[in-house]
């Protein structure tokens, strides 16, 4: 197996070898042996033929056999709101203010012990307009659902909010005392805090660690409000301080109603900003639109719908539309066809249930290089296996595909030197096992940036010696 040439001054840090290491690369498909230089992978190829690089520093990690893939990515799928699934009053189904009257009762009768009664997900249309003679129609109409403690509801798109009487009085009194000019709901939600901020970081790491246990190093997060987003990045940032990360994060800004471009951009740039000392384990670079006119408040134009992604794509922003259905998806076509013709080159992933005919095709000539991907399930860990043919196809999705999506296929998504060695190591090959099984594979470990982050080995001794000190008081 060619190995390639190094320079004597650049020696491994880590080596591993006497495994089976899937490449993703038609040059190489296979190999037994990957060198990591720092963070990136310095060479593939055999162990014999890296004497070269290896000193008296450089560890060497027998796989004994194990299958070596590229670290998994989940680009189709929202582990925030898998942390916060329960934790909130599920609104995307009331089609009116009953409905939500209803549902904020029913919470609030089967949780006593709720400070703060918090509901996420309305369409806010069903919002009752304040009027000039009663301005407190819309707190007053939710009051009748729960009138003792504050309620706070945050609408689909995370720009509104909707707040009872009991609220209303704590936020007026505050910003009296604080003297707050304007209340924004970003205001509204740092001072009604609804979730216990240590919880949310357990539930993160149990999230990250269930990740890492099935080979991810990655993860996309799509179909979230910028609120609970960034209550899960505080959460990123306290475990990597504390040297407990094992993934990378690729955030998203969450749309799905048009929104003045310069203050959109303004909030793209101000999430960036926020991650740029992480070493790249945390990501602000896409802009995802979730794209249904059919049921959207507020629909979009196509000249609102261009106007909006060109100026995205301006600061090279990345953009995923989610397009639920066919006339969404040919309004996606037609702005992507109208970004490229202004010469802008970034990435941009329609995902969809519905693909383009070859005659819709044929009128958009830059349609080929949109990178277009099945439709989101956001709480569902099997959403890419309906669509595979073959174990190939899921274990392609997994890496190079979704390396796309994100945009990173440069230094993701398959193992080639100079590459990031993001790795997932298993007892099994998952080539060949059933696709459904593949959401059960366990990995055995999984390396992050040329680091070991995860060993399920010592994962379960720690497990076992937790037990049996919790079993001796």
């Amino acid at each position: 197996m060619a190995f390639g040439f190094f320079k004597k001054a650049e020696t491994a840090d880590l080596i591993f070898h006497n495994g089976h290491i899937y490449t993703q690369d038609h040059a190489l498909p296979w190999a037994d042996a990957v060198a990591c230089i720092g963070d990136k992978i310095l060479g593939v190829g055999s162990l014999d033929g890296m004497d070269e690089i290896i000193d008296e520093h450089t560890q060497l990690v027998d796989l004994d056999g194990k299958f070596l893939f590229p670290g998994f990515i989940d680009a189709h799928r929202s582990p925030v709101l898998k942390v916060f699934d329960g934790r909130f009053i599920d609104l995307s189904e009331c089609f009116s203010p009953e409905d939500i009257l209803d549902a904020v009762a029913e919470w609030a009768e089967d949780n006593p012990e709720d400070e703060i009664i918090f509901g996420y997900g309305y369409s806010e249309n069903l919002k009752p307009e304040d009027t000039e003679d009663n301005p407190f129609a819309s707190a007053e109409f939710l009051s009748e659902a729960c009138a003792e403690r504050p309620v706070l509801l945050l609408c689909a798109s995370g720009v509104d909010c909707w707040t009872n009487r009991a609220a209303d009085e704590i936020i007026a009194s505050t910003a009296e005392e604080e003297y707050v000019q304007t209340i924004t709901v970003a205001y509204v939600l740092n001072l009604l805090i609804p979730f216990d901020f240590e919880q949310i970081e357990e539930d993160v790491k149990q999230e990250i660690e269930d990740l890492a246990d099935h080979g991810f190093t990655s993860v996309l997060n799509l179909g979230t409000p910028d609120y609970f987003e960034s209550l899960y990045q505080d959460s990123i940032i306290g475990l990597y301080n504390e040297g407990e990360i094992r993934q990378r994060f690729f955030g998203s800004y969450y749309m799905n109603r048009p929104l003045v471009p310069k203050p959109l951009i303004k909030r793209l740039m101000n999430r960036k900003t926020t991650c740029l000392e992480l070493n790249g384990v945390l990501n602000a670079n896409m802009l995802n639109l979730y794209l249904d006119n059919a049921s959207s408040p507020v629909p979009f134009s196509q000249d609102a719908l261009n106007t909006i992604l060109a100026e995205v794509s301006d600061k090279n922003f990345d953009i995923f539309v989610e397009a639920v259905d066919r006339e969404d998806m040919l309004m996606a076509y037609d702005a992507f066809e109208f970004i490229r013709a202004k010469g802008y080159k970034n990435n941009f992933v329609i995902a969809s249930d519905y693909t383009l005919t070859a005659e819709e095709a044929s009128i958009r000539s830059s349609s080929s290089e949109v990178i277009a991907t099945c439709g989101t399930n956001l709480l569902s860990d099997r959403s890419i296996y309906s669509h595979a043919a073959s174990a190939e196809d899921v274990i392609n999705e997994l890496t190079i595909n979704a390396a796309r999506i994100i945009g990173v296929q440069d230094s993701l998504g398959s193992i080639k030197s100079g590459m990031l060695a993001d790795f997932a190591i298993f007892d099994e090959n998952p080539l060949d096992c059933e696709i459904k099984l593949i959401p059960r594979l366990h990995a055995c470990m999984t390396v992050l940036s040329g680091n070991i982050v995860y060993d399920a080995e010592n994962e379960n001794d720690m497990e076992m010696f937790t037990l049996m000190m919790s079993q001796q008081y």
